[in-house]
């Protein structure tokens, strides 16, 4: 009898979060599209630079969406053993990571030859701007598995703190210049994300789905809607635009984001707009950490200077930057597709992209409709993601 209830328990806790699958899919592509940015012009219309806050308010959510979705999902993790996680996590996501760093590095000694700051980038993982979240993410892994040992109580405790330092971790940073290595040990300062994680770890001991959310969405998106009027004020009126995600009203937004989020997107899964809005996340999901490893430098680079570097478009900013991000995006995602079909082995080993077969054995077990990576099966029985 209670092996029956083990095996069930760990069936329930391995169910699908369809939320999360959309969520990934729209966070990867903000990602890109942050990594497209460049500073304005002088001569840049007001309406675009305008544009671009908004829009990078709302991109800069999507780092906290993926360290919230990792530490919910490794709250309902079932392990064995510490060893047995980690080498998990080693064939999954360090592997995939120093290998696409290590071509990263050969790109930048190709392009700029070898030199002191090339060495420097390489030892603080930072020879493309993407991987700091890795190395962090890598450490909060390691750090929150023996959290399974702590009381519900003291996690409410310790997730409070966490609020408290990454606050105050925030607003440290807001009153300082962020540039050079200081900006490169910032964005590594798991200080600056552990309220994301901390949140999403918290939620995954609490909740089995996000059917919590539904109840706070309202107030939630109140409060945003507050924050970004603060930030735009700012900006607007004082000239002072948060850098990145060195500002108050960032995190504060971003924090209010991991509920409502969510929430929208349930909402739309139980919609008549399902298969049109939420379609087209789903299919990217499959391949978001993939688009995450490569876009910088080889597509949100190399190819958008190969294809629109010399183009007409240097004159107009706001064409040259979305032109450069659709084609860093899209050249991501057909990279990403097509090692998938024409090499499933190496895209699973050094791509973190599930074989496709694999996905249609879920299907086949879960009665999903056809043509989705990661799908939705008929109400109201929804299978949750294994992915951390």
């Amino acid at each position: 009898m209670a092996r029956v209830e083990v095996v069930q328990e760990r069936t329930l806790r391995r169910r699908r979060i369809d939320e999360f699958d959309v969520m990934r899919g729209v966070a990867i592509v903000l990602v890109v599209y942050l990594h497209a940015w460049f500073s304005p012009w002088d001569v840049t219309p007001h309406h675009q630079k305008f544009a671009v806050h908004v829009i990078h308010l709302f991109g800069h959510s999507a780092v906290p969406v993926f360290f919230f979705m990792s530490a919910f999902l490794l709250a309902r993790d079932t392990s064995p053993s510490f060893r047995a996680f980690g080498s998990r996590k080693l064939r999954r996501i360090v592997v995939p990571t120093l290998f696409w760093m290590g071509a990263a590095f050969a790109y930048r000694l190709w392009q700029d030859g070898w030199s002191k700051q090339l060495g420097i980038d390489l030892a603080l993982f930072n020879v493309a701007g993407q991987y700091y979240y890795l190395v962090v993410l890598a450490f909060f892994m390691a750090s929150f598995y023996f959290a399974r040992h702590i009381t519900d109580r003291s996690l409410d405790w310790l997730l409070g703190a966490a609020f408290v330092v990454n606050l105050a971790t925030v607003a440290y940073y807001e009153r300082h210049a962020i540039s050079g290595e200081f900006a490169t040990l910032a964005y590594r300062n798991p200080g600056m994300w552990i309220f994301s994680y901390m949140f999403g770890y918290w939620a995954g001991r609490r909740f089995e789905s996000m059917d919590w959310t539904g109840r706070l969405v309202l107030p939630a998106i109140a409060a945003m809607a507050g924050v970004a009027a603060w930030y735009l004020m700012r900006g607007e009126v004082y000239g002072d635009y948060p850098v990145s995600y060195f500002g108050i009203t960032v995190f504060l937004f971003a924090s209010l984001g991991l509920v409502v989020y969510p929430a929208i997107v349930r909402l739309l899964l139980r919609s008549w707009a399902d298969r049109t809005v939420t379609r087209p996340a789903l299919e990217l999901s499959r391949y978001s950490f993939a688009i995450y490893l490569v876009h910088l430098p080889f597509f949100a680079g190399w190819l958008s200077n190969r294809l629109v570097g010399q183009s007409s478009l240097q004159d107009d900013y706001w064409r040259l930057m979305n032109t450069e991000f659709i084609v860093g995006i899209a050249g991501s995602v057909l990279f990403a597709m097509l090692m998938a079909r024409i090499a499933p082995g190496f895209s699973e080993r050094f791509m973190g992209i599930e074989r496709a077969q694999r996905a249609g054995q879920t299907r086949a077990r879960t009665g999903a409709r056809p043509g989705l990576a990661w799908p939705s099966v008929p109400r109201p029985q929804r299978r949750a993601s294994r992915r951390a």
